[in-house]
């Protein structure tokens, strides 16, 4: 996917993208697929630039994925939303962090990152 083709979506979209690629991320990180959890990561990522091109109203849709079932969506949101809004992003990643496996790993270094001023957003 390129970036035109983001530009090319409207906001719902982006977000449907965004869940998908969060979701194949988290499933290849657990199985050990890095190649995929690379390509998935830099979807994520790349919707992300796209949103917050479009200004905060866009940026705002991740804070509905802040209760999404899955971890790895919940994870990548709240990770995102620490820029424009961590008031939100940081309880769900304190919540993340109590969680066994990949998800809860990355929560917890997320917040540790954070904490220490040294967390930089693509």
């Amino acid at each position: 996917m390129s970036k035109s083709d983001l530009r090319n979506r409207n906001v719902n979209e982006l977000a449907n993208e965004y869940v998908s690629a969060a979701i194949a991320h988290g499933n290849a990180s657990t199985s050990g697929d890095y190649r995929e959890a690379n390509l998935q990561h830099d979807i994520v990522q790349d919707v992300y630039r796209e949103l917050r091109s479009r200004g905060k109203s866009a940026q705002n849709v991740l804070l509905g994925l802040l209760d999404h079932p899955n971890e790895a969506v919940r994870g990548w949101a709240a990770f995102h939303a620490l820029e424009f809004a961590p008031e939100k992003g940081e309880p769900v990643l304190e919540a993340l962090s109590k969680s066994l496996g990949i998800s809860g790993f990355n929560a917890e270094m997320t917040l540790k990152e954070w904490r220490k001023g040294s967390l930089k957003f693509p």
